[in-house]
C-alpha cells in the first residue's frame, strides 16, 4: 500500500489514522506513527528540530527503537518490490510490550541526533547511531552483515563477498547515498 500511494510528509495525524485505519493504530501514538511513515518514505526530509519534535512526543530511546524497526522493514520491503514479489503479509499486532532495554550507560551524542551507549562519540555516528536500544543496534548490524559487510570486516579493504570487490561495493553505495542525498 505505501509502495502504491504514499502520503505526503506534511500529512496530518487525521490522515495518517485514516489512511492507516483507526481500528490498527492500538495504543501507539499517533506520533510513532506518522514519524515511521515519514522515516520510511521521506527520510531526506528529516531533520533534528523534527526528531526533537517526535522524540518530545513518544521519548527518545522509543524514537531510537522506531528507527531500528523501520530500517528493517523498509529495506526488506524495497528489496521485495524491486525483485517484483508481493509485499509481506505482517502478522496480527499482539498484547508482546517492547523489551524496553537500553544501553548501560547512555549519552548524548554531537555525532547524532539521538542518546547512543557510552562513551558518546567513541565511533562513526552510523555505526553508534542506534547504539542505545541495543535490540535494534543488533538488528541493525545484522542487516549489514547480509546486505553489506560483517562489522568485523569493515577494516579490512580488501574484504570481497561474491562478485563484488570492495572497492566496488563502495562505489554502488555512494552511488546510492548520492541518488537519495544521504551524507554518508
Amino acid at each position: 500500500m505505501w509502495a502504491n500511494d504514499p502520503l505526503p510528509p506534511w500529512a496530518s495525524d487525521d490522515a495518517i489514522a485514516e489512511f492507516i485505519g483507526m481500528d490498527s493504530l492500538g495504543d501507539t501514538p499517533i506520533a510513532a506513527h506518522r514519524a515511521a511513515a515519514r522515516m520510511a518514505r521521506h527520510a531526506a526530509t528529516l531533520d533534528r528540530a523534527w526528531y526533537e519534535q517526535i522524540a518530545d512526543q513518544i521519548g527518545a530511546l522509543a524514537y531510537v527503537e522506531l528507527v531500528g524497526i523501520v530500517c528493517v522493514a523498509a529495506a526488506t520491503s524495497s528489496l521485495r518490490h524491486s525483485l517484483g514479489f508481493d509485499p509481506f503479509e505482517l502478522p496480527p499486532a499482539n498484547d508482546d510490550a517492547a523489551s524496553r532495554a537500553e544501553a548501560p550507560a547512555v549519552a548524548d551524542a554531537r555525532l547524532n541526533w539521538v542518546p547512543v551507549a557510552a562513551p558518546a562519540d567513541a565511533s562513526a555516528a552510523v555505526v553508534q547511531a542506534l547504539s542505545a536500544v541495543p535490540a535494534a543496534h543488533s538488528d541493525l548490524w545484522r542487516l549489514a552483515d547480509a546486505q553489506y559487510i560483517p562489522d568485523l570486516e569493515m577494516v579490512d579493504p580488501l574484504w570481497t563477498r561474491g562478485t563484488l570487490t570492495r572497492v566496488e561495493m563502495e562505489l554502488v553505495a555512494t552511488e546510492v547515498s548520492w541518488a537519495r542525498e544521504c551524507h554518508y
